[in-house]
């Protein structure tokens, strides 16, 4: 005998089947090369119930190869390291066919560092002195595509601009105004290769700390993370 149900309503077989799949934790990767805050962030992360740490890295290359070898998510990359730093690990990570959300997180985290990570099109740059959760905050938010970089202060901004040569000086501008890079380069008639290629290019001059020459330390300096780019 058939049963007979109201139209519109199912039994409760189909409800179970149709109930939405559990949300996949967020594919993590970290990098630094210091063991106790490389296995203090791994820890953190990894106690956090929407997490997985994939991979714990202690350079840059080691980092590229098991950011795509995983399929991360988000990057978490120290800024300081020996050979190549955080912000060429996030140019190659941001060349990649599936690229992750890359977050910088520095000792030494201040507007100046920001500007490059703009250039560097990093998410995030975050001092370390910062509380657990609200990097784990922000990891979420660049996770679901927010960009977490201050805004410039224009006496800097000013500053760094007027060390490149005039032809980069607009591109600087609309990466620090966190234009869309397919904008970008609709704008200026380039294609997506010859974009990083001068971001990079832009990178080896914007690094080196104003009126000095380029030291391996930076100084401290805070970050108004309340004034962001939140634009993509």
């Amino acid at each position: 005998m058939l049963s007979t149900m109201p139209a519109g309503q199912s039994d409760d077989t189909e409800t179970a089947t149709r109930a939405p799949a559990p949300r996949r934790p967020i594919r993590l990767l970290v990098l630094d090369d210091h063991p106790a805050v490389r296995m203090g962030l791994a820890q953190l992360l990894e106690s956090q119930p929407d997490f997985a740490v994939r991979a714990v890295c202690i350079n840059a290359g080691g980092a590229v190869a098991q950011a795509i070898a995983q399929q991360i998510d988000v990057a978490v990359v120290d800024y300081q390291l020996p050979g190549r730093n955080g912000l060429w690990v996030c140019r190659r990570l941001k060349q990649a066919p599936q690229p992750p959300a890359v977050v910088v997180f520095s000792a030494f985290a201040d507007h100046h560092l920001a500007a490059c990570c703009a250039v560097a099109q990093a998410d995030a740059v975050l001092n370390k002195g910062m509380l657990g959760s609200e990097l784990c905050d922000a990891i979420r938010s660049v996770a679901r595509g927010r960009r977490l970089l201050p805004r410039i202060p224009p006496p800097l901004a000013h500053t760094l601009r007027a060390r490149l040569a005039e032809a980069e000086q607009m591109l600087f501008g609309m990466l620090l105004a966190a234009i869309p890079r397919e904008e970008i380069c609709r704008v200026l008639g380039i294609t997506e290769h010859e974009l990083g290629a001068r971001a990079e290019a832009m990178l080896h001059t914007l690094e080196a700390l104003p009126g000095k020459a380029h030291a391996g330390r930076r100084p401290r300096g805070g970050l108004d993370l309340d004034r962001t780019v939140a634009a993509r």
